[in-house]
C-alpha cells in the first residue's frame, strides 16, 4: 500500500533496520494480471507493427500527458527514439550546420550515456556543456559560450529534463533560431513531470521530445519510450523511420531502422497510465520526506508542479568524512544500496574522452563528485526513508 500523506513529524516514525533497501525496484505492471489483455493480443494474430493496442496507447499518452495537443509515436526504447529524432532533425533542417564536417550536437556533460551515443549514432560530435549549480540542467551561459565558439558547426541542441526538471523552452528557441540548429529534447525521466503551467514537458513545441517507459522509470513498461511533438508530419515521419524508412508499398524512402514497440509492451503502458497518479504522490511524498529529514544535503531546484522521481539526487556536503565513498561503504553494510548518477559525467568517461569535444566544465566535476541517489520507489515506506536519513546524518558527522 503507497502513503499518501507526510507525517507531521517525520522523525517520529519507527525505523527498522533489518530490511534491505534497494536504491530502485522496478515496478512495471504485472503480467499474470493482464491475462485478458495478453489473450487478447493472442486471438488478434497482431503483436507488432503499430498494432490497435499500440494505437490506443499512443491516443492515451496524448490526451492524457499533453491535452491531446500534439501526436505521439512509440518506440521499442528511448535510444532509438534519440537516435531517430535527432537524424530527422539534422535531415529536415537542411541548414548550414549540417554541411559542416564536423557537426556538433549540444548537451550537458551531466547526464546519461544514451545522450551521447545517440548523437554520435548520427554521425555528431557531442559537445559538452556545464551545468547549473542548482538545477543541474544545462546551464545556459555555457551553452551561449559554446555557441559563440562553434556556431552553425552546431547541427542540433539536445537539452535534457535531467531527474525530470524541466527545461527553460524559450531558451532554446532563442539559442537555436540564432544558429540555425535543430532541437531534440532527452525527456526520457520526465513522464509525470509537469511543469509550472501544469503541462506535460515538451506540450505544444515542435520540437520533438523523447520519453522512456523503462523498467526503471516510474512509468515502467518493460524496455520502451515514445516521442512527442505538436508537428503532426514529424511524427508520421519518425514512424515511417522507426519502420525501415518504408512507405506504404514496404518501399524504403528514406533512413530506417526497426524501432517499433511491440503489442505487449503497449498494453503495459495502457495499464501503467492508470497507475500513475498514485505512484507519482507516493514518490513525491517520500521525496518531501527526505527533504525534511536531511537539511545537510543539498537538493535539486526544480521549478516544477510535479516531478517524476526515479530516485532521490542530492549533493552530500564537502566536508563529509571519507567523503562519498565512505558514505556508499556505510550503507552497503547496513543493507541500504545508494547510488551516483551520474558519476562519472559524459566529460569523465573514457568513450566520451575520445570522441566528445567539451566546455569547462567545473560545475559539473563538482556535483558529480559529491552526487548520492537516495532510495524511491513504490516499494518504499516512510519509515525506510527515515532509515536512510539516519545513515546519511551519521556518516555527516
Amino acid at each position: 500500500m503507497f502513503t499518501d500523506s507526510l507525517p507531521d513529524s517525520p522523525a517520529d516514525l519507527p525505523v527498522h533496520p533489518a530490511s534491505p533497501i534497494r536504491l530502485i525496484q522496478p515496478n512495471p505492471p504485472r503480467l499474470s494480471t493482464m491475462t485478458q489483455d495478453l489473450e487478447a493480443i493472442e486471438a488478434s494474430g497482431r503483436f507488432s507493427n503499430y498494432g490497435p493496442v499500440n494505437t490506443r496507447l499512443e491516443q492515451a499518452l496524448v490526451q492524457d500527458l499533453f491535452g491531446g495537443n500534439g501526436a505521439c509515436v512509440t518506440v521499442c526504447n528511448a535510444t532509438l527514439g534519440l537516435i531517430l529524432a535527432i537524424r530527422q532533425s539534422i535531415d529536415a533542417s537542411r541548414m548550414p550546420a549540417a554541411r559542416h564536417a564536423p557537426a556538433y550536437a549540444l548537451m550537458p556533460a551531466f547526464t546519461f550515456a544514451a545522450t551521447a551515443h545517440a548523437a554520435l549514432w548520427c554521425g555528431l560530435t557531442p559537445l559538452l556543456c556545464d551545468i547549473d549549480p542548482k538545477s543541474w540542467i544545462a546551464c545556459p551561459e555555457a551553452e551561449r559560450a559554446l555557441v559563440e565558439r562553434y556556431g552553425e558547426a552546431i547541427a542540433v541542441i539536445v537539452p535534457c529534463t535531467t531527474f525530470g526538471c524541466p527545461i527553460d523552452r524559450p531558451h532554446y528557441e532563442r539559442l537555436a533560431a540564432s544558429i540555425g540548429a535543430a532541437i531534440v529534447v532527452d525527456a526520457a525521466a520526465a513522464v509525470g513531470t509537469r511543469d509550472m503551467d501544469g503541462l506535460s514537458v515538451g506540450t505544444g513545441w515542435r520540437a520533438p521530445s523523447v520519453f522512456s517507459m523503462h523498467a526503471t522509470k516510474p512509468f515502467a513498461t518493460l524496455e520502451g519510450g515514445f516521442v512527442y511533438s505538436a508537428d503532426l508530419d514529424c511524427i508520421e515521419g519518425l514512424r515511417a523511420m522507426a519502420n525501415f524508412g518504408f512507405d506504404g508499398a514496404r518501399s524504403a524512402i528514406m533512413p530506417g531502422l526497426n524501432a517499433k514497440m511491440n503489442e505487449v509492451t503497449a498494453a503495459m503502458g495502457l495499464a501503467r497510465i492508470e497507475a500513475m497518479p498514485e505512484i507519482l504522490l507516493h514518490r513525491e511524498t517520500l521525496a518531501q520526506a527526505y527533504r525534511a529529514l536531511l537539511p545537510e544535503l543539498a537538493f535539486q531546484e526544480c521549478h516544477a508542479v510535479s516531478q517524476a522521481h526515479v530516485f532521490l539526487p542530492a549533493l552530500l556536503p564537502r566536508s563529509v568524512p571519507g567523503g562519498r565513498a565512505a558514505v556508499l561503504r556505510r550503507a552497503a553494510q547496513a543493507g541500504i544500496e545508494l547510488g551516483t548518477y551520474y558519476a562519472p559525467h559524459l566529460g569523465d568517461q573514457p568513450y566520451f574522452r575520445e570522441t566528445c569535444l567539451r566546455g569547462d566544465l567545473p560545475i559539473t566535476a563538482d556535483v558529480s563528485a559529491r552526487i548520492v541517489s537516495l532510495p524511491l520507489h513504490e516499494g518504499l515506506a516512510l519509515q525506510d526513508v527515515r532509515r536512510v536519513a539516519n545513515l546519511i546524518k551519521e556518516a555527516c558527522l
